[in-house]
């Protein structure tokens, strides 16, 4: 697959989940309108992100999402066994409470390498949808598109805010920091409403 369908399943994944969350939004059309202008640059943040993290913290990522792919136990053994950073049992024990397996230097390296790979293997379905393995300019990034949504909402939230904001300010309406968007919207109506009955 190029660059160009990475891009386009992953941005279809991304607005086939923030659909789901906007159902019963009146708003829905602007929103969509919004999520499909700003998709890109939000993709393009998380991708600065995964390369800008810690390197430990892209393999786990890597591991978990091949692992996801794999058909048995065994070769997500092997692709643990591949990567050099779990040469060491003491990598290998951090990785292991990354994923909330409990695991002890009493342990043997094969021991914790097993369990790892146990707990992969029984949570392939979850971590396969967790993961989205997206290549661009090259190299290969694994990206979660439920923290991309996320992103995309809350950039939405706080655009819708600012907007809003802009107009209590304008009608000199004063806004409290807690206020999100429907909350100012709300005192705005409420304000023009106020000024409509003063006048008749």
């Amino acid at each position: 697959m190029d660059e160009r369908g990475y891009r386009d399943d992953l941005r279809k994944v991304i607005l086939e989940m923030t659909q789901k969350d906007l159902e019963g939004n009146a708003s829905q059309r602007g929103i969509k309108k919004y999520f499909e202008g700003n998709i890109d640059k939000i993709i393009n943040e998380n991708i600065k992100k995964a390369s800008s993290g810690m390197s430990c913290n892209n393999v786990y990522l890597n591991i978990l999402k091949s692992g996801s792919n794999e058909k048995n136990i065994s070769l997500i053994v092997k692709s643990i066994k591949s990567q050099d950073l779990f040469k060491s049992k003491k990598e290998l024990i951090k990785f292991a409470r990354y994923l909330g397996i409990n695991a002890t230097t009493k342990n043997s390296y094969n021991s914790i390498l097993r369990r790892i790979a146990n707990h992969i293997y029984s949570n392939r379905n979850e971590y396969s949808k967790r993961y989205f393995s997206y290549q661009k300019g090259g190299r290969e990034y694994i990206l979660e598109p439920e923290r991309i949504k996320e992103d995309l909402i809350e950039s939405y939230k706080s655009k819708a805010r600012n907007d809003m904001k802009s107009i209590a300010k304008l009608l000199e309406i004063s806004v409290d920091d807690e206020d999100n968007a429907e909350d100012i919207r709300r005192k705005v109506i409420n304000y023009i409403m106020k000024e409509k009955l003063n006048k008749r």
